[in-house]
């Protein structure tokens, strides 16, 4: 009884805090900035997720001559395109621009141009276009991922800026819950949708996210700029370049991709390889569930990582992925067991993972930084992920084998925060 009450105060803890921070019950409430930073980030996250949720059905159709298995696999390598070789421009190129212009701006152009690429999807002439349907999807996925190399890490750079440095790790985690509830709206189109095996509800889906983001852009337009790029000296906006941070900061940088990678790996494994593994077993492309505790988890852990130190929250997560991945998978046959046990553990590195990296750099090497570390991460691991694993669980016919590399990448991951030790001066920097 006593463990009951415990748990049930803490739970009412973290809402507790949390909400007297939005209401503005706590000093320095949070500003309207926040909330748009935020809901960018709902916005960005449907339009990237709802191909990725439609694929399987789209597959049908723009690759209807291929198998069934070649046809999905064939699908997501047009992913792979677009963030290994896109991802990145959009990120040199935006983040160049956050760090001269603006936050704000940069999240400006990018927002409107991914709802554009977005709602053109929903227009693509299948029918017409026949067999070489895939080339107008691919051309916009491109565009997709070029705007989302801005769009992305921009929304968390300057929610978290305006948030001004407050409970860093519980920032971290509603930004991403905001992102949740973006996969969570796509993912429940897509279901509906694909249940109903109809090409306008599809085309539909598309459409929704274009009007998602032009209400963000819309939004946008009446914010101000953050206080850390405000703060920044015309001087130090003069000397700035692309090329000489990569220069003098690539230690730093190849260290925030590891981190970074590891959070695009179980992102893509769990939410998309795992109910492509177990299909037949789930009965469809079932992930809804699995969100909903995403989503809670990662604000408890952005909570609890502000108690117990961001660092030491993402290195436990990391150790304790690599840990039970390989076991749960050989010994456990169910999908939502696998599926919510890899969930919570995984929110234990990504809940705070944003207060984290934007510490990794100071204010006016921000954006360049979190952003082409992002774009290193996104193009090594966030479109290869799904491929590989599918490559693999057809070669083998075994889980855990696919389970080997994100159980490598955490280890690895857990290794480099024990033995780089972050900087005392930065960890509580964001201005």
């Amino acid at each position: 009884m006593y463990r009951n009450d415990y748990g049930i105060k803490k739970q009412e803890g973290i809402m507790a805090e949390a909400m007297k921070i939005f209401a503005g019950e706590e000093k320095g409430a949070l500003s309207r900035e926040v909330w748009v930073g935020w809901f960018s980030s709902l916005s960005e996250a449907y339009n990237m997720a709802i191909y990725s949720f439609t694929a399987p059905f789209l597959a049908k159709l723009i690759f209807a001559e291929e198998s069934a298995w070649s046809a999905v696999f064939f699908s997501y390598c047009l992913i792979f395109l677009g963030s290994c070789l896109f991802y990145p421009l959009g990120a040199a190129y935006y983040g160049l621009i956050g760090d001269k212009r603006g936050r704000n701006r940069t999240c400006l152009y990018s927002t409107f141009g991914l709802a554009v690429a977005t709602g053109l999807m929903g227009l693509v002439p299948i029918q017409l276009l026949g067999s070489w349907a895939w080339a107008a999807f691919c051309l916009l996925l491109c565009m997709q991922y070029f705007f989302s190399g801005g769009e992305y890490s921009g929304s968390v750079v300057f929610a978290l800026e305006h948030a001004e440095g407050k409970k860093n790790g519980l920032m971290s985690g509603m930004s991403c819950l905001f992102a949740v509830l973006g996969l969570l709206l796509a993912n429940g189109f897509a279901a509906f949708s694909l249940s109903t095996q109809n090409e306008l509800w599809i085309r539909t889906c598309f459409l929704i996210g274009a009007g998602g983001g032009i209400l963000s852009y819309l939004l946008k337009n009446h914010c101000r700029e953050t206080p850390a790029f405000s703060a920044i000296s015309k001087e130090s906006l003069d000397s700035i370049d692309l090329f000489s941070l990569i220069r003098d900061k690539w230690p730093r940088i190849l260290g925030t991709v590891l981190v970074i990678g590891l959070f695009f790996i179980f992102a893509s494994f769990i939410f998309l390889f795992l109910p492509l593994a177990y299909a037949a077993e789930s009965g469809g492309f079932e992930t809804f569930k699995s969100l909903i505790a995403y989503g809670v988890c990662l604000v408890a852990a952005g909570y609890f990582a502000d108690k117990v130190g961001v660092v030491r929250m993402i290195a436990s997560g990391a150790l304790l992925l690599a840990a039970t991945i390989l076991p749960l998978a050989a010994y456990c046959s169910s999908f939502q067991v696998v599926q919510m046990v890899m969930t919570v553990l995984a929110c234990l590195v990504i809940g705070p993972i944003h207060s984290w990296t934007i510490r990794q750099f100071p204010p006016h090497e921000r954006c360049r930084g979190v952003f082409i570390s992002t774009a290193f991460a996104m193009s090594v691991f966030g479109g290869s992920t799904v491929p590989i694993c599918l490559v693999l669980f057809e070669r083998f016919q075994s889980l855990p084998i696919c389970c080997i590399y994100p159980a490598v990448m955490s280890a690895l991951t857990f290794g480099y925060l024990i033995l780089v030790k972050e900087d005392p001066s930065r960890q509580n920097q964001i201005q």
